[in-house]
């Protein structure tokens, strides 16, 4: 995603974590988990003990968290944890489908009880009264332009997503419970950035007691602690542990469950023997193939939905052979989609047919006009000056189950059109690190779209200011979709902007800029006795709902 202010075709952003790069496959089938760090945290208290009566959740996952801090956090393990302590000003609303509900990314109100989208864009919300931090400090306008402006201060973690269109001016108290907020420029999907954890409303007397705010720095403070008006509070984090207690001064319905336990299981084996023992609750880490034996265990049961993401071959433009379109058209004819599907995410990934996924805005099956067809991939090669074929390298990270699968069918089917593939995995930072580069010619690559919109689907993966570590790694490089997601990103009307990008995902699909698998769901195995565990498609989770049976 551009951390610039401008968008622009010819000017790139500042190199940027890839938050919606490839997680690893397997714990992504869950929550997104991203294993960004490892550490001792040294908060450790009993703010707020246990009731007698309460309600206790166990998770096991692998994932440590990096930072605690919104405004910081960039990683799904944090995510997770921001999610129940910080509040926005809107949330994510539900909806129903065949009696089963489901997260939407419809806005609901949270910190703000309604709001108001002007003419120009800007948005006028009108606070919730009578909320308190967990401290007791009092939730107003104030604390809103803080937390704000802090996140564009200090430039952190995913926070490109606010700086980018809006600055500290655009950030205006009207009253004691109301606030103005400009953007720098047009954007239709304003509204939703006050959807995203990394704008969760932080204590400003809390934050100034304890480093304060500093342009271009975290505050080490934040990353280990919280103060959020969220309906759980931060009781101990260690290692090996985290620990939630529900927070008595939160503004809503009381959670019904009101101890969260976070485990620490490296082994994914290991989360699947305890959640068959009912050790722990929710199993964030199980493998694809071992979701069919998960199934058939007494008292556990796996909830899924389709989310934002995409995962895809890239072909990388810069490197021979696959600077030739028709040999990548060839390569998106060799590839059985159907049958690396099938075969790689056993039944949990969704097979799409362009550049995004099919939950959001624009989608369309711009990649309709191709089909397995190995013949016309021969040939293709052969027009290409390729008639024997060629040898190249397939990148994926090692662990993944998914990648390992994906790469050991795609070297079969490529095979039978000439085309020798050799497997390259890395660990996941070697891949994070390269992948940029420009020397991978074959990759196994995903997106997971934070904003569920086709500006944050297309823009960073297909702009030309955006090359090689930018974002961009298949090296495309054409003007007029760099152009055209440019303005469809700042136009206002629905219509044109489906026009603008129905145009720009055929142009890619023509070109052959990558070969569409799969839309992965969201996989949450869990014990039979938790209930309203709800699956958003933007991977986020939240136990406010939930109660224990």
């Amino acid at each position: 995603m551009s951390s610039s202010s401008e968008q622009s075709v010819s000017q790139p952003p500042a190199p940027k974590p890839r938050k919606s790069a490839v997680p690893k496959v397997v714990a992504v089938l869950i929550v997104v988990v991203i294993v960004l760090g490892a550490g001792l945290y040294v908060f450790k208290g009993n703010l707020f003990p246990p009731s007698n009566n309460s309600q206790t959740l166990v998770i096991g996952s692998s994932a440590t968290v990096a930072s605690f801090d919104p405004a910081v956090a960039f990683d799904s393990g944090s995510v997770l944890f921001d999610d129940q302590i910080y509040n926005t000003l809107i949330g994510y609303g539900t909806t129903t489908v065949n009696g089963t509900t489901y997260g939407s990314l419809t806005p609901v109100p949270e910190l703000a009880t309604n709001w108001t989208v002007n003419p120009n864009g800007s948005i006028l919300f009108t606070l919730r009264q009578g909320v308190k931090f967990s401290n007791g400090d009092a939730f107003n306008a104030s604390a809103v332009k803080f937390s704000l402006d802090r996140i564009i201060t200090m430039k952190q973690g995913a926070d490109f997503h606010v700086f980018k269109f809006l600055n500290e001016s655009g950030v205006q108290i009207k009253s004691t419970y109301s606030v103005l907020v400009v953007p720098s420029r047009p954007y239709p999907w304003f509204l939703n950035l006050f959807q995203l954890w990394v704008t969760g409303i932080v204590d400003p007397g809390y934050v100034n007691a304890h480093g304060g705010v500093q342009a271009g720095k975290v505050n080490t403070w934040m990353a280990t602690h919280a103060m959020g008006t969220g309906p759980y509070v931060l009781n101990l984090s260690t290692s090996s542990e985290i620990i939630l207690q529900s927070n008595p001064n939160y503004w809503g319905p009381a959670p019904k469950i009101t101890k969260v336990v976070y485990d620490i299981i490296p082994s994914p084996a290991t989360q699947q023997t305890e959640l068959q023992g009912g050790t722990i609750n929710i199993a964030m880490n199980i493998p694809p193939s071992q979701l069919s034996t998960v199934r058939n265990y007494s008292g556990v049961q796996v909830s899924s939905g389709p989310t934002s993401s995409e995962y895809y071959i890239g072909l990388d433009e810069n490197v021979t052979p696959f600077n030739n379109t028709l040999v990548r058209q060839a390569m998106i004819y060799a590839t059985n989609q159907t049958n690396i599907v099938q075969h790689s995410t056993y039944g949990t990934g969704i097979p799409i047919r362009s550049v995004i996924a099919p939950t959001i805005e624009s989608y369309f099956n711009a990649f309709a006009n191709y089909s397995f067809n190995p013949q016309k991939a021969r040939q293709l090669l052969t027009q290409a000056g390729y008639p024997n074929g060629f040898s190249t390298k397939f990148y994926y990270t090692s662990g993944d189950p998914v990648g390992e699968a994906i790469f050991t069918i795609l070297q079969q089917e490529l095979n039978n059109v000439g085309v020798n593939i050799t497997g390259v995995p890395l660990t996941s930072a070697q891949f994070n690190d390269q992948a940029g580069q420009g020397t991978f010619p074959m990759f196994f690559e995903g997106w997971v779209n934070l904003l569920a919109t086709p500006d944050d689907g297309m823009y960073p993966l297909f702009n030309a200011g955006n090359l090689g570590i930018y974002g961009n790694y298949n090296y495309f490089n054409n003007s007029t979709v760099s152009s055209l997601l440019v303005k469809a990103g700042q136009t206002l009307s629905a219509t044109q902007r489906d026009g603008m990008y129905h145009q720009a995902q055929q142009i890619l699909a023509n070109q052959a800029v990558e070969i569409p698998l799969f839309n992965l769901q969201n996989v949450v195995p869990h014990t039979t006795n938790v209930h309203d565990l709800y699956i958003y498609p933007t991977f986020d989770m939240y136990f406010v709902q939930m109660y224990m049976t």
